[in-house]
């Protein structure tokens, strides 16, 4: 999937620039997410951790190229997951904690435009900025990459799409790309809703 964004993304840039058109917006979302949560049963086989997904957002903004059927629309969002999580073990009384995180995310859409339709391919990288819960789930400071993949409506300056966001991590701890390894993640899979307006 990376190979065909890769190859998407230069064929466009090799395009003339007279023949592409460069834009610009803002964009805002919402999130639903459904964490999972994955401990060694050998640590303490009676503990079991259940999630249930209380939502998310992002706001951002987007530059978008487009020449012909084809497009490359960048985006920079700050992202905020919530979730709450039952904490049951043999011994003691089920804990609920209310979980939530704050992340920088960098989805490259590739994609291709029917009309007001358009559909798109998108790696994602993103950067844990901080946690709460106290669970310790994610190592703030460091990033990694996932894959979106989406559906969208284009009516004038006003853009909708749906999108899945899952992670990479069957292809591997990490995928190597010209020489470049990068790291991918076991990530929050989630459905997200998002609007943008062009500026």
């Amino acid at each position: 999937m990376i190979r065909i964004l890769l190859f998407g993304a230069l064929m466009l840039l090799q395009l003339p620039s007279a023949l592409a058109q460069f834009s610009k917006g803002l964009t805002a979302g919402y999130h639903l997410a459904d964490l999972q949560i994955n401990l060694n049963p050998l640590i303490d086989p009676t503990f079991r951790p259940m999630a249930s997904g209380r939502g998310g957002y992002h706001v951002g903004g987007f530059t978008r190229a487009s020449a012909g059927l084809l497009y490359l629309q960048p985006q920079a969002w700050l992202t905020g997951l919530n979730q709450q999580i039952l904490l049951q073990d043999g011994s003691v009384t089920p804990t609920v904690v209310d979980w939530s995180m704050l992340r920088l995310d960098f989805p490259v859409e590739v994609g291709v435009k029917l009309g007001p339709l358009f559909g798109f391919l998108a790696p994602v990288y993103s950067l844990a900025l901080s946690e709460s819960g106290g669970l310790g789930l994610v190592q703030t400071g460091t990033g990694s990459w996932g894959g979106q993949v989406g559906l969208g409506l284009k009516l004038g300056p006003l853009q909708a799409s749906l999108r899945y966001e899952g992670s990479l991590s069957a292809f591997g701890d990490s995928i190597t790309l010209g020489g470049i390894d990068l790291d991918t993640d076991n990530r929050i899979t989630q459905i997200i809703g998002s609007v943008a307006v062009k500026l």
